[in-house]
């Protein structure tokens, strides 16, 4: 029932309830009595008593009476009854032997009382009935204006809350039978336009770190081909002897050159440094990186070695067995760009790889193993931690972010492959692929 009703039968009780109240106290008779025939019948009561007729108690009519006289001692208990009783009370009167009018007592009509009680009565109904459909009707309009109001505005401010924590899932139940049905219609389409808006901002935001990463990897790569070409350009002059240059020109021509090589070696550090600061603006998004898996020839595997074999250090122990892998080729290239970065910085020896295919378990084991100093042996378990390096003094002289192997780990979990760290003779990383 809406509220305007409510108040309508409101109203309509609270009228009834007065017209009722007015129509009982008007149509209620207490003790009404006929003057003319309560005079005729004094009258036959004085004229019996001279006569010798003295009964105190009798009818006439349809009166009722009792006398009560003066001379009795009970006189003015009976008279103080039947005041207190609403009745009616007429002198009872003797003309003496001089003509004066002697009054022996009271003639008292005993008129019915209870026609006062059940007007008490009936008005005690009313009123209670009356009070009781107010007071149920007041609860009712309560009952209705928190339902209808106060509760819709609880769960308003509850989703205003809600809005401000930045939790846009959060739906406003819809009641268009209700006074807010409107409002709440309205903040729920703004709360859908608000988590559209923030999940394009969130993709638009995962969408530049893949880029950053995407674009970090892909310049790394020819960077440290420039390094690595600058160090082997600086040793093949560094051998080459003065004395074999024909002229002076030509020495300075050869020590302007490897000065030039020099800067350009230096730059390369300066911007593999810019790259490395780039890439790690976004450590923490970068484990939400996505990992698109398709099928991929085993032979994308040889490429990714070769292109990262700057100085000549990889050695490839056994062939790789041609067949179909699991893998994402970008990511995969990371997986491995990193662990024989690692190599190369802190071991700065040669790299052997073996290849393990097993056909049963459908399982490619690439065995990747340095001859360095390898890592302190309970520091293994940690080193695909994020944010974890080594204690060792090489480790720690080094370059680094700690991040290299966390987001191997993580690329290829991604992939449904795993990598293992261990010593044996060096460092040893194990990366499992799966094969179709």
């Amino acid at each position: 029932m809406k509220i305007r009703n409510m108040v309508i039968l409101f109203t309509v009780i609270i009228v009834g309830a007065y017209l009722a109240a007015i129509t009982t106290i008007n149509t209620s008779q207490i003790n009404q009595v006929d003057i003319t025939e309560i005079n005729q019948v004094t009258k036959t009561i004085e004229q019996d008593w001279n006569a010798g007729d003295t009964k105190k108690s009798g009818t006439k009519g349809e009166l009722a009476y009792q006398i009560a006289l003066v001379t009795e001692e009970t006189y003015q208990a009976v008279l103080f009854d039947a005041i207190k009783n609403h009745q009616t009370i007429i002198d009872l009167t003797k003309t003496a032997a001089d003509g004066q009018q002697e009054m022996l007592g009271k003639i008292i009509f005993l008129t019915d009382g209870n026609e006062e009680t059940a007007l008490k009565r009936n008005l005690i109904v009313l009123i209670t009935l009356t009070f009781g459909l107010v007071m149920i009707m007041v609860y009712l309009l309560l009952g209705r204006v928190h339902i209808s109001i106060l509760k819709p505005f609880g769960v308003m401010k509850e989703f205003a809350q809600k809005i401000a924590d930045g939790d846009l899932e959060f739906r406003l139940p819809m009641d268009r039978g209700n006074y807010f049905g409107a409002f709440t219609e309205s903040f729920d389409l703004m709360r859908e336009e608000l988590r559209k808006a923030r999940q394009g901002e969130y993709q638009a935001n995962i969408s530049k770190k893949e880029l950053v990463a995407e674009l970090s990897h892909d310049i790394k790569t020819p960077v440290a081909t420039i390094k690595a070409i600058c160090e082997l350009l600086e040793i093949k002059l560094a051998t080459v002897k003065k004395e074999d240059l024909p002229g002076s020109t030509a020495t300075t021509t050869l020590t302007e050159s490897l000065e030039k090589i020099a800067v350009i070696d230096a730059k390369a550090d300066i911007i593999d440094a810019l790259i490395s600061n780039l890439f790690h603006a976004t450590l923490e998004e970068l484990e939400m990186l996505k990992v698109n898996v398709s099928e991929q020839p085993s032979t994308v595997i040889i490429k990714m070695f070769k292109e990262m074999d700057h100085f000549g250090k990889i050695r490839f122990k056994n062939d790789l067995a041609e067949c179909l892998i699991f893998c994402d080729p970008l990511r995969l290239g990371q997986v491995i760009d990193n662990v024989l970065s690692n190599s190369y910085k802190y071991a700065n020896t040669d790299i052997d790889i073996w290849f393990d295919l097993d056909k049963t378990d459908k399982n490619l084991t690439i065995k990747i193993k340095d001859y360095g100093a390898g890592v302190e042996p309970d520091e293994c378990p940690l080193v695909c931690e994020k944010f974890f390096r080594g204690s060792g003094e090489t480790v720690q002289n080094t370059p680094g972010s700690g991040l290299g192997l966390y987001l191997a780990r993580q690329f290829m979990a991604a992939m449904g492959g795993s990598i293992r760290c261990y010593n044996e003779e060096g460092f040893t990383v194990e990366l499992d692929i799966r094969v179709v």
